[in-house]
């Protein structure tokens, strides 16, 4: 190993600069620690920050939606961290591609013409089981697609199976059978009580790069391109990190008491064995023996296109119930145009990865576009982009409700991101609460006390009552910035 440099103390080590890093650097801040963020690639944001191309703001990860909205986790934290945004609330529950056609739904009660009279009685025959009869406790962990087929005949009630198959698969990248009866619940409680999702002004670019300013400002040190090589540990404490500047080479110790790691399990567990994983390793099944850490991760792929005439009326989701692979797809410039040229329109799509064969999956969501749009699309759509997350860059390194705990076996060493959500909380207000529940942690330590002060509950099970007719957001106020 190369001669390291000298030494360089701080109060905690954050490792990896997206989203739940940031978040968890802002707050330390916030407790006047000094922190230092490492982050290998030349920017911020992970899979939560978009790159300008061909003046569209292609999103890294997520399509610039925030599943609760304005209402959420996320927003609640950034107001109380003084981070400017604003969140664009959608104004329908959703609406539906089915027999050939877009149905939108203002409300829950507007599935009645989705459905048709026999299936909306079951539909909310299904609502009642699932929300207002305790879920008996034989029930919670069977795979949700056995739980569906114990109360409905799923092939005769063909749209309302596939209502929830692609509201899994768009929501949770994951399919009815590999998710728990009692997650899909408790997501769902969730998802009623918050409210509306939402997109983010500017696009998730904007909001990371005023959560690094924000740190920035706020005294850490952000130091990009820059690999953590190490873990260091000893007596089962953390002690630092060896790492080294991808630019010139040079390696270097950080020491602190305490490391966050916003890298997922298997990364974080690879570094403390001084093994580094690669996308190709993971791929090709060749994580070393003394660090196999098994996980079943979110894989999917997304489509980004643009379109001359607007395909979706609505600043929701449109759910695709007819189709091979697309579950849903947004059109996020209905809320913020800037994403987009001037006259074009943004859409993405996301679908579950049900193979190996990337390029097969991207033939059926070419198929999926010209199904769903016929001439429209061939006269006025163009692919800008199509992304496979897997491996090392997955939708979620851990499947929703399989998630691990922030705190681990070493201690001063805790996760933060998409493998820590707690359950009931998917997406970015998963890793917004994954880092609401490593903070209790350090509070408890910090002040001596157990007290849990940071995760956020859900608002009243009430409000879950407004989505019969309305989406509950902020589509019907002024737009303007939400200033703390």
């Amino acid at each position: 190993m190369d001669s390291l440099s000298h030494q360089h103390d701080s109060d905690a080590i954050i490792i990896g600069a997206g989203l739940g890093g940031l978040l968890s650097a802002a707050q330390l801040l916030q407790r006047g620690k000094r922190v230092v963020v490492l982050e290998r690639l030349p920017h911020c944001g992970g899979r939560f920050t978009a790159k300008t191309f061909q003046g569209v703001q292609v999103s890294t990860g997520a399509v610039h939606m925030i599943p609760f909205g304005s209402s959420g986790v996320l927003a609640r934290m950034l107001r109380r961290l003084h981070i400017p945004h604003h969140f664009f609330d959608a104004d329908v529950f959703a609406s539906f591609h089915v027999h050939g056609k877009q149905i939108r739904s203002k409300g829950l009660l507007g599935t009645l013409k989705v459905f048709g009279p026999r299936q909306f009685f079951w539909f909310t025959r299904v609502g009642y089981l699932m929300f207002i009869r305790r879920l008996p406790a034989h029930e919670r962990d069977l795979p949700f697609d056995q739980w569906l087929a114990r109360h409905i005949d799923v092939k005769r009630n063909r749209e309302l199976t596939a209502f929830f198959e692609r509201i899994s698969r768009f929501a949770l990248s994951l399919e009815l059978h590999q998710v728990s009866t009692a997650e899909v619940v408790g997501t769902t409680k969730n998802m009623l009580r918050f409210g509306a999702p939402g997109i983010v002004e500017g696009g998730c670019g904007a909001l990371t790069a005023e959560l690094q300013r924000h740190v920035t400002e706020q005294g850490a040190e952000v130091r990009l391109q820059c690999e953590v090589q190490q873990i260091l540990h000893s007596d089962g404490q953390v002690a630092g990190v060896r790492a080294r500047n991808k630019t010139n080479g040079e390696e270097y110790l950080l020491h602190a008491p305490v490391i966050i790691s916003d890298l997922g399990p298997r990364a974080t567990n690879a570094l403390l064995n001084n093994v580094q994983i690669r996308q190709a390793d993971v791929l090709q099944h060749h994580t070393p023996t003394a660090v196999e850490y098994p996980v079943h991760e979110a894989i999917g792929l997304k489509v980004h296109f643009l379109s001359d005439v607007s395909l979706i009326p609505h600043k929701g989701i449109m759910y695709c119930l007819d189709t091979q692979r697309i579950a849903g797809i947004v059109q996020p410039t209905n809320c913020d145009p800037r994403l987009a040229p001037p006259g074009k329109h943004l859409l993405i799509s996301h679908q579950v990865m049900q193979s190996n064969n990337v390029e097969e999956e991207k033939k059926l969501a070419l198929a999926d576009l010209r199904l769903l749009f016929g001439e429209t699309f061939e006269k006025h759509c163009r692919i800008l982009t199509m992304s496979a997350y897997r491996g090392e860059w997955p939708v979620n390194r851990i499947a929703q409700g399989e998630d691990l705990p922030a705190e681990t076996s070493i201690q001063g060493l805790y996760l933060v991101g998409d493998a820590v959500k707690p359950s009931g909380y998917l997406m970015v207000e998963g890793v917004a609460q994954s880092v609401n529940s490593f903070l209790d942690l350090f509070d408890a330590i910090e002040q001596g006390k157990g007290l849990i002060r940071n995760v956020t509950p859900p608002p009243s099970r009430l409000n879950a009552l407004r989505w019969l007719w309305e989406a509950p957001g902020n589509s019907k106020e002024k737009h303007g910035h939400i200033l703390p």
